[in-house]
């Protein structure tokens, strides 16, 4: 895999905030630190409802990942600063009254409840995790909250740990892709396909780490989606498209330039898409407003189920490990195909016969398969195999009658969309990732990846470089 990030130039950690619980004013921030001394917290409104999500005092600790749409003030605009998204972790506790050696006099109530939050320009969640949650626990036992030294320090740290940028596996550190296919089974595939064709998926659940972990699981499926996040937190972003050209060239040992030339990341949240693992109910009207069109958010609040058919084109129960398709036009473009569906089940068992409920990261038995990278390559191959089916389809409808012999890939018999679903390749094109898709892809992908269904034959990574190597020598 890729095994380096550029970092933005500004550095990956923006800064480090304490947000509290005020028994009349509700969530707000109480402290924030970052390198100019000037409380940025102030741009976004629904941070504090982000940090502290509905439902968290029923924890002792929780996790919230959230996304922030960055919009730069007229100086930053003269720097060359551009809207984008920056990235939230929060941690959240809570500790009786009684247990605090020093009591502000806003504290009234039995208990107070505070989080940390962590702001990034990436979602580095997984390395920020580990060091969050023992600040946050070590913040709480000294039983001052007004002595913020161990805040400072967190920043500090941060900032040191990733000045020099990041890997690829620090993006998918804290991933539960096993966790995802366990639960979900083949669903997991239904819910891969749907996010591709950008509608509005809504996911609900009590735990709001498992509720947010899930989605960012679910996106990092999409092989580099992970690092171009970028304009993922409001509808109106869309400079990744603007930075994109197509690929000329293509070398069978580069990773990179093979998702490249595939027309990978798929931009599933440009222009009119939002994605946000935790949603509080203050951002509701962002989601009915008229420049959002599909997005996928998470919600802990049971009044979005009452209100699902408003909201949501499909609900996925975290809770319940349940897919709803609640609108129609979805559920023939979702219905696996019999290959698909020995594919998915095939991953499930490799990740069932490796499964733990004591440690879900923990292989019962040692192997690759049924690993989270196990996981993630499934699905890429899966993807590559699905873009090039795609292409040959387009291939084969531009005659008006049966294409010539010499035309066909000899390997190939008929037409293998058919095995992905045609109607959800007719649904894909009347997406924006799609248009996207088409305008900078070469229109004969399938010479470089075999058009076939995994289940059928399939390719590997090898496979491509083997038949990039023979296109070269040819």
């Amino acid at each position: 895999m890729i095994s380096e990030v550029d970092p933005p130039a500004e550095g990956l950690i923006v800064g480090v905030c304490v947000v509290g619980f005020h028994h009349t004013r509700g969530p707000e921030v109480e402290y924030w630190i970052d390198e100019n001394g000037k409380d940025q917290s102030t741009r976004w409104a629904n941070l504090p409802f982000q940090s502290l999500p509905d439902g968290s005092h029923s924890h002792e600790e929780d996790y919230s990942y959230f996304t922030l749409f960055y919009e730069p003030d007229e100086a930053e605009s003269e720097k060359g600063r551009r809207p984008t998204t920056y990235f939230g972790i929060s941690c959240n506790r809570q500790i009786r009254t009684t247990e605090l050696l020093y009591k502000s006099a806003d504290v009234t109530r039995s208990t107070v409840q505070k989080s940390v939050v962590v702001v990034a320009r990436k979602p580095i969640f997984g390395p920020i995790r580990e060091k969050l949650a023992v600040v946050t626990r070590a913040y709480f036992l000294q039983g001052n909250f007004e002595d913020r030294t161990i805040i400072n320090n967190l920043y500090e740290n941060l900032v040191q740990l990733f000045q020099h940028g990041i890997g690829e596996a620090d993006l998918y550190n804290g991933m539960t892709l096993r966790e995802l296919v366990y639960r979900f089974k083949w669903r997991t595939l239904v819910l891969f396909k749907a996010l591709i064709l950008e509608p509005r998926i809504l996911f609900f659940g009590s735990n709001t780490e498992l509720l947010c972990s899930s989605q960012f699981s679910l996106v990092s499926l999409i092989p580099g989606l992970i690092e171009h996040l970028e304009d993922s937190a409001s509808p109106i972003l869309d400079s990744y498209e603007h930075t994109l050209k197509k690929s000329s060239s293509l070398r069978s040992s580069d990773r990179a330039s093979l998702l490249a030339f595939m027309g990978l990341p798929l931009q599933v949240f440009g222009k009119g898409g939002m994605f946000n693992p935790y949603t509080p109910l203050q951002q509701l009207e962002a989601l009915t407003g008229e420049e959002t069109k599909f997005y996928l958010i998470g919600s802990t609040n049971s009044l979005l189920l009452s209100q699902k058919h408003k909201f949501a084109d499909i609900l996925v129960n975290v809770d319940l490990n349940t897919v709803e398709i609640l609108n129609p036009e979805f559920e023939a473009p979702l219905l696996l195909t019999s290959y698909d569906r020995k594919w998915i089940d095939s991953i499930f068992h490799a990740v069932s016969e490796t499964w733990s409920d004591e440690d879900t990261w923990r292989l019962e038995s040692v192997g690759f398969a049924g690993s989270e990278d196990y996981i993630r390559w499934q699905f890429e191959d899966y993807l590559m195999a699905l873009l090039a089916s795609v292409k040959y389809d387009g291939f084969l409808t531009k005659y008006c009658g049966p294409p010539p012999p010499e035309a066909l890939l000899p390997e190939i018999d008929g037409n293998p969309a058919v095995d992905f679903n045609l109607d959800w390749i007719e649904k894909w094109k009347t997406t924006n990732n799609f248009r996207i898709f088409q305008q900078f892809t070469d229109e004969e992908l399938f010479d470089v990846v075999e058009p076939r269904h995994l289940s059928s034959g399939g390719i590997s990574l090898e496979d491509v470089q083997r038949k990039v190597a023979q296109c070269v020598l040819a």
